[in-house]
Parts: structure tokens; sequence; C-alpha cells
């Protein structure tokens, strides 16, 4: 049997990813360790005659998405994120049986295409955008030459109307409160239009009831500071007092021992039951968030404004999701000068 020479990239990158587990090393400092390696075995070839060997061609998937899961969790991208880029990776794998490394532009779009069958066409974007990160990340890491998602358009939607809700809608959903907990909840969603996950990190220490703002901690690891208004502030206290404030770190917490801080199934819950009392039973947290963007929208604040409050990174999403469809700001106007 001929000898065969033996990938040093991979093998290198699968030894840091070891060590690295093992020592808990982060990123630079597996960077450091490959290029270690490199320096020291610069012009040694590594050859095997034995079929025992680690074979790289059967480790190069495995190695290429471990090292992507490394080097995503130390840029400060949230784990539930990760898995979402993993799980449309191999997803394309099972539809592909492949190596990464020679997928091709069309391997991608004929699976898109299979994808888009089974789901909304806002699903399969998101799903072409994790690719597109992902094998980024190879073109950047120099396992492939070029990223070969880069010449598939972005998917785009059918324009469809999105539920705003009335003014009498919201109020009516603070009417329906049962007690201080539901009322801090519901005039905080009113008043800031925070995502769930948001509303369920809220901690006290971030809260500056001086000048009624709150520091957020939004969407990968961007901060920003959130006003609420003089109502939102009476509830909210109210609320601490009758539970106590020293019963949890956390703005909203559990009613029962041992008072962990309410989670997003927990918040989706509550609000789902008041408006279910007021015969709005579908409305969710985000919809607070599209009404407090088409209120401040009819009222002309300048949209960056909204962006910043919102916490959205791009414009265009602010634009897309919150404002072009926002019916309420046509009717304020017609209603205004034409009748």
């Amino acid at each position: 049997m001929a000898n065969q020479e033996l990938d040093k990239d991979y093998l290198f990158k699968t030894a840091a990813r070891i060590m690295g587990e093992e020592m808990h090393w982060n990123n630079f400092q597996m960077r450091q360790f490959v290029n270690i390696l490199t320096n020291v075995f610069d012009g040694i070839n590594f050859v095997s005659s034995s079929p025992n060997m680690l074979s790289t061609e059967k480790c190069k998937n495995t190695v290429i998405i471990k090292n992507f899961e490394g080097c995503k969790k130390m840029s400060g991208i949230k784990d539930s994120s990760v898995k979402q880029y993993i799980l449309s990776v191999s997803s394309l794998l099972n539809f592909c049986n492949k190596e990464l490394i020679n997928i091709t532009t069309d391997d991608i779009r004929r699976y898109l295409l299979y994808y888009e069958k089974s789901v909304c066409k806002t699903t399969a974007d998101n799903c072409r955008r994790n690719l597109n990160v992902f094998f980024q990340f190879m073109a950047d890491e120099e396992y492939i030459r070029k990223n070969p998602v880069t010449k598939i358009p972005k998917i785009k939607d059918d324009i469809k109307y999105k539920k705003f809700y009335t003014d009498l809608e919201i109020e009516s959903m603070r009417d329906a409160c049962i007690d201080k907990r539901e009322l801090a909840l519901i005039d905080l969603l009113i008043s800031t239009g925070l995502r769930v996950s948001e509303i369920s990190n809220v901690a006290l220490s971030e809260i500056d009831w001086e000048n009624r703002v709150i520091i957020i901690h939004g969407k990968g690891g961007k901060d920003r500071v959130v006003p609420f208004s003089v109502r939102c502030k009476k509830h909210m206290q109210e609320y601490l007092m009758e539970r106590g404030r020293y019963l949890s770190h956390f703005l909203f917490c559990s009613n029962k021992k041992p008072y962990n801080k309410l989670c997003k199934g927990s918040i989706n819950k509550i609000v789902k039951n008041i408006g279910t009392r007021v015969g709005l039973p579908e409305i969710t947290v985000h919809c607070f968030r599209r009404w407090l963007a088409s209120d401040l929208n009819k009222k002309g604040v300048d949209p960056s404004i909204i962006q910043e409050i919102l916490g959205h990174s791009s414009f265009e999403t602010t634009q897309k999701h919150y404002l072009d469809k926002s019916t309420n700001k046509v009717c304020y106007m017609h209603n205004l000068f034409a009748s």
C-alpha cells in the first residue's frame, strides 16, 4: 500500500480543538496552538501507510463544525443561535450527503428549494442566512476558496398584512389584569416593546428609577437603554412592594419558592391568559412590540429612534416588519386631514 499524505492543517486543528476542550482554551489560544504546530512542522510532510491511522477525510465535517461552534461562542454569540446555525448545516449535510468542502452553490440552491416546500419563505431565508454565516466562516478560515452561498439571492417573502392591535385593544389588556404582577408586566410591554427574552432577564440592579430607564442586554450581546413611562414605574414599584424587593434579583419572578425569574414560556402564558379574558387569545408579547412601533410611527417619531428603542441592528428590519405595514398611521393621517 502506498504511503498516504495526511492533511496537516486538519490534524493541527483537530489537536487544537481537543486540547482546547480539555484545557478550556479560548479561540485565540487555539489559534496560537495551531500557529505553533504549523511553525514547528513547517516543511515536514505527514504520511501513513496504516489503515488504522486517523482519516482526516472522515473527520473533516466534524472538525469544521466544532471549530465554527467554538469560534462563534468565543465571539459572544448565544448558544441558542449557534445551535440554529449548526441545525441548518446538519440538515444540508443530510440532504447532500457530501463533505462540506465539496458542497457547491447548486447543492445549496437545490436544498433550499426542497426546504422551502415545507416551511414559509421567511424561515427558508433564515436558513439561507445561517448557511451564509457558516460558509463565510469556512472561507475566512481557508477551508474553501469562496463562499458558495453568496451567489444565492435573498428569498423574498410574500407581502402579507400583519395584525396591528388598536389602542383600545391594548388598553383592554391593562384593564383585564387581575394582580399587580400582571399589571406591571403589561405596562412594561406597552411602554417599552421589549422582547420576551429581554423581559425575562430584566434585573432590578439595571433599572434607573429616577430617570426611568432600563439597561437591556439585547440580541447579539448588544446593550441599549430603554425608557419607560411614569405609569409603568408606578405599577412596577407597586408590584415590588407587594412581593418584596429582595425576593429575587430579577424584576419578574415566580410566586412560589425558589422564586426563580419568569421564563419566556411563563411570560407568554400570562399574556395569552390576559388576552383570552378580553377576546384576544392570539395576542403575544411580540404584538406589543409592533404596537409600540406603530404608535410611535404615527405620532411622527424619527424612525431611527424607533429602531434604537426596539434594539434592531438594521433599519431594514424596523421598516419592513414594524413600520411599512402599519395601517394605524394611514388611518390616523386620514382622520386628521380627510375627516
